[in-house]
């Protein structure tokens, strides 16, 4: 009766606890992350019985959770991925939709700049539509500040993202190290049984870090799991957790890094997190919010430096040379922008990198790392960080400042001490569309004109035609000088097969150019480029003649004759040549100019060294002539040049000059006067001496570069100012004047300043002046700016000669007094030329000591070139003759104008690709990224959805089987139940049996 009894009542608290987890199934059936579970029931030990073997029940062997650990690690895979498409691709999208919106994109914004420009081409004349083109010109900035503030936004939310993910990865690390703790615990408690529910929470947690990241999951031998993320960085080692969270990088303030903490040890793990969330972030921000901020900001770039570029060689309504117009791209503050130290480089914080856009067009889309590598503090290496590829690996010279040009920048190593390990980012192209800004203020600017122009000359009889010209550098001597060509230039035939080019400052008498450009090939019937190319040499000009600090005097006869030098000093020129395979230089010996030698003999030294051609023209300018009328005045004016007086009274058998001089000294003296004897005088004509007058100045030119010696006699106040005809011009380097300053009218500096103005002083460096008071007229203007020159800091000899022209352009030149001595002696000053040097291509040239007053020590070539273009095509004949010069007026010109018009087509980035093409290309990219995300989402999701299905399949409460169970477990259960009561009535049958 016991067996039975006791099966019953094993059976019945079988079923029980059967009925009770079948339950638990059907009451979680909704509960996300549960699992079904199920009992395993296991027969009680039989016992020996009548020689037989009798079972005594059953009993619960355990309750398992119905688990598929590969179908599990499935699922997080596919989670993993699925979060990982869907984040890249819901970010790509916003992107990709800022891009391609025509209210937003750039390229409507494009199309309405480049129309209204060719509105202004079509009538330049017209103001208005020049301020419709910079009305439009801001509104395509407006849109690339617009996009790129949105991009930026996009950056900062991404940041916040990325912190707030980070923060979760790190919460639920903490929870699964918790809950290994409780599930070691209770399964120690229960002897190994599992807790199914604690388990299901862990999973849960697996499953929600999936979400976030790709993770790695190692099953421990006592219950607990380690979990790993990243390249193996162990999140939670059983019952420990590790940090998680996100900082501004050591490079980057502007975007956050992911960082890992283990106790004091902190690794930065941006590069290696991968899947979920935090991978689709981390995709988007590396393949598609940083190459689009880059790829629009190189845009940007492109089209500001290949516009301002064109836009410079042209000359705006008012006839001024064009200036930028977009602001400069390489302005101080942006150059230092573009490179950020990293801020763990060594002690003390002293560099000073700048990052300078030479060809923006070469630009990538990356950044770029700069690495102190080892093993000095010289040697370093450039990383593209698109692809880790090393660019450059280089050393600093030593000595500060360094430059090296990368893919279309320079960096320009400035000052420091840059040691060991030292990291630096650059960043060429990141703040290139928000740094983009219209620089014109006033239509007037617009530079649509050309600034030279050509002329055929009325009586040529040939039928060859010259072209308009294109200028490519107006940078050059020919074209630098506002408002005018200096010099102008006439082509003159000497037969139909040759020509020569001429300098036609003075169109009645044509010199030869400095240096000369004569007889030059033309071939008949087909187009000539008139003009020699840019073969590569280089010219360098000295300074121009040297004003002494007071004239030389010369006693009277008997007294010896004093010499009046022309004051160069002697000077050591290196003529080196640099091999361009071996970089090998080989210096020829040192040449020692002597003291006070000619520009022309100076020239002829140096002609004698190879790689180099010399060639000299000596000018001096005779201005402010001062004498007083006979017979108020004591002595008349005499002058003397290079010994040949030009003061004299000659009889009718004159042999000095030709026919025609003037013959009756001018009391005053004048200009015209000198000018006329000088060109009529027999030996000035052998030793190539001319002479130019415009009424109130004399220009005498040695154009063999031969000194000019002048000698004064007359009065103590009788005589004139001497200068060697050289310009000092002041720059505008601060806001313009609302009008063109004039010599005519006051002006009043001290509201919308600052007005600031540089210059270079030969020999001295670049000096400044700012203009910020009023001043009431014209006089006490030109007297202002004077009294600011004087106390700039330069030195000079003699007055400044303060000048502005019809343009406002302020210019000055330092002038000597030369007088006459009165009764007895005279008064000496010899002025000395100009050289032009042109080495050919590998030559260089180097002067000592410092301190020269011909050359400046380290002097700048430039390339032999005139900056402009000019083809003659046809038949010419000898005597042909055809102008170029400066296009005054040119209000109804717009070449420059349809060369801007051009830049819309032409293949400025890489190459290959013109404006349109190129944020056509970037749009695309976007969207290619966009679709293929979206692809992947779709494709990851059914993925995912099939992995649930499956573990749902296996893990998930079916109602229906739950109810069968249920109706079976409650079926045994009543059967034990009645197991037991048919014991109790047996029992009762041998109870009452017995009574």
């Amino acid at each position: 009766m016991g067996n039975l009894l006791n099966i019953g009542i094993s059976g019945l608290n079988a079923q029980k606890t059967a009925l009770t987890v079948t339950g638990q199934n059907i009451s979680n059936a909704g509960t996300e992350g549960y699992s079904r579970q199920r009992v395993e029931f296991n027969q009680n030990d039989p016992q020996f019985q009548g020689r037989v073997w009798v079972g005594s029940g059953v009993n619960v062997a355990s309750v398992n959770r119905i688990h598929d650990q590969f179908l599990t690690e499935q699922l997080r895979r596919d989670t993993t991925n699925f979060n990982q498409f869907k984040t890249l691709a819901e970010n790509a999208k916003q992107i990709d939709s800022l891009l391609a919106d025509p209210g937003t994109g750039v390229q409507p914004g494009l199309e309405k700049m480049f129309g209204a420009l060719q509105s202004a081409v079509d009538d330049p004349a017209s103001l208005p539509a020049r301020e419709v083109l910079l009305s439009e010109s801001k509104g395509l900035i407006s849109r690339f500040t617009t996009i790129n503030d949105r991009l930026n936004e996009q950056n900062k939310v991404l940041n916040g993202q990325l912190g707030a993910v980070a923060g979760e990865i790190t919460t639920i690390g903490k929870a699964i190290a918790e809950l290994n703790e409780q599930i070691q615990f209770a399964t120690a408690s229960a002897q190994g049984n599992e807790p199914n529910d604690l388990l299901d929470q862990r999973d849960q947690l697996l499953q929600s870090l999936a979400v976030h990241v790709k993770v790695e999951v190692v099953q421990q031998d006592n219950a607990g799991v380690n979990v790993f993320i990243g390249n193996g960085q162990a999140l939670v080692i059983g019952n420990e957790s590790r940090e998680v969270f996100t900082e501004v990088g050591e490079t980057d303030p502007t975007r956050v890094e992911v960082f890992f903490r283990d106790g004091d040890s902190v690794q930065n793990i941006t590069e290696e997190l991968t899947g979920g969330e935090i991978g689709g972030m981390l995709d988007f921000r590396k393949t598609v919010l940083e190459p689009s901020i880059n790829g629009l900001g190189r845009m940007a770039l492109v089209i500001n430096q290949t516009f301002n570029e064109q836009h410079k060689l042209g000359i705006d309504f008012d006839s001024r040379k064009g200036v930028d117009f977009f602001t400069n791209i390489n302005e101080p503050q942006r150059t230092y922008e573009r490179v950020i130290g990293n801020r763990n480089n060594a002690q003390p914080n002293d560099r000073q990198v700048s990052v300078h856009i030479t060809d923006a067009g070469k630009l990538t889309t990356s950044d770029y790392r700069v690495e102190f590598t080892g093993p000095d503090d010289l040697t370093y290496k450039v990383v593209r960080m698109s692809d880790n590829e090393v660019v450059l690996k280089n050393t600093l010279r030593g000595a500060l400042p360094d430059t090296v040009e990368v893919e279309g920048f320079e960096i320009r190593f400035e000052e420091g001490s840059f040691q060991q390990g030292d990291q630096f980012r650059v960043f060429p192209t990141r703040s290139g569309a928000g740094d983009m800004e219209v620089n014109l203020t006033r239509p007037e600017q617009v530079a649509l004109a050309t600034p030279i122009k050509t002329l055929s000359a009325s009586g040529n009889q040939g039928s060859a035609t010259i072209s308009q010209g294109r200028v490519y550098d107006t940078n050059t001597s020919y074209l630098s000088n506002e408002g005018k060509m200096d010099p102008p230039l006439i082509i003159r035939f000497t037969s139909p097969t040759s020509y020569d080019v001429l300098d036609n400052s003075d169109p009645a008498n044509p010199i030869p150019l400095f240096p000369p450009l004569m007889n030059q090939p033309f071939v008949s019937g087909i187009t000539n480029n008139i003009l020699p190319e840019n073969t590569g040499k280089t010219a360098f000009t000295s300074f121009g003649g040297y004003l002494p600090v007071a004239p030389t005097y010369q006693p009277p006869f008997p007294a010896a004759t004093v010499s009046a030098g022309n004051g160069f000093f002697p000077e050591r020129v290196m003529i080196s040549k640099t091999d361009p395979l071996t970089g090998l230089q080989v210096t020829q010996p040192t040449l020692l100019t002597p003291a006070n030698a000619s520009a022309k003999e100076i020239a002829q030294l140096l002609s004698e060294r190879d790689g180099v051609e010399a060639s000299a023209r000596t000018t001096v300018q005779l201005s402010d002539f001062k004498n007083e009328v006979s017979p108020t005045g004591f002595m008349k004016v005499g002058l003397t040049v290079n010994g040949i007086e030009m003061t004299d009274v000659l009889g009718s058998t004159q042999t000095k000059y030709e026919d025609g001089y003037p013959t009756d000294v001018p009391d005053p003296m004048t200009p015209n006067f000198l000018a006329d004897r000088i060109n009529a005088n027999f030996d000035f004509r052998d030793q190539g001496i001319i002479a130019r007058s415009d009424g109130d100045t004399l220009t005498i030119i040695a154009l063999n570069g031969d000194d000019i010696a002048l000698e004064v006699t007359g009065d103590a106040n009788d005589g004139f100012s001497v200068s060697n005809g050289q310009d000092i011009v002041l720059k505008e380097t601060g806001n313009l004047p609302i009008k063109a300053l004039t010599e005519n009218s006051g002006f009043d500096f001290r509201n919308d300043g600052p007005y600031t103005y540089e210059f270079d002083i030969p020999g001295q460096g670049t000096f400044a002046i700012e203009l910020n008071e009023r001043y009431n007229s014209g006089t006490d203007l030109v007297n202002g700016i004077k009294d600011k020159l004087e106390n700039a800091g330069f030195t000079y000899a003699g007055k400044l000669d303060v000048e502005i022209n019809e343009r406002g352009q302020i210019s000055f030149q330092p002038r000597l007094d030369v007088n006459g001595t009165g009764p007895n002696g005279s008064n000496k000053i010899t002025m000395g030329g100009q050289l032009k040097v042109v080495t050919e291509p590998g030559y260089s040239l180097e002067i000592e000591p410092p301190g020269n007053n011909l050359f400046p020590a380290k002097p700048e070539g430039e390339p032999v070139h005139f900056g402009f273009d000019l083809e003659i095509t046809g038949l010419a004949k000898q005597g042909d003759e055809f102008t170029v010069d400066f296009n005054e007026n040119g209000t109804s010109d717009s070449r420059n104008g349809v060369a801007l018009a051009d830049l819309k087509t032409q293949d400025t980035l890489s190459g290959n690709t013109n404006y349109t093409e190129a944020y056509s290309r970037l749009v695309e990219t976007v969207g290619s990224i966009t679709s293929r995300a979206e692809v992947n989402r779709s494709s990851s999701e059914v993925l995912q959805r099939n992995s649930e299905q499956a573990v749902t399949s296996k893990s998930g409460v079916n109602l229906d089987e739950e109810a069968a169970a249920l109706i079976k477990h409650q079926l045994a259960y009543n059967a034990s139940a009645q197991v037991i009561k048919t014991a109790q009535e047996i029992f009762d049958t041998l109870i009452a049996t017995f009574r």
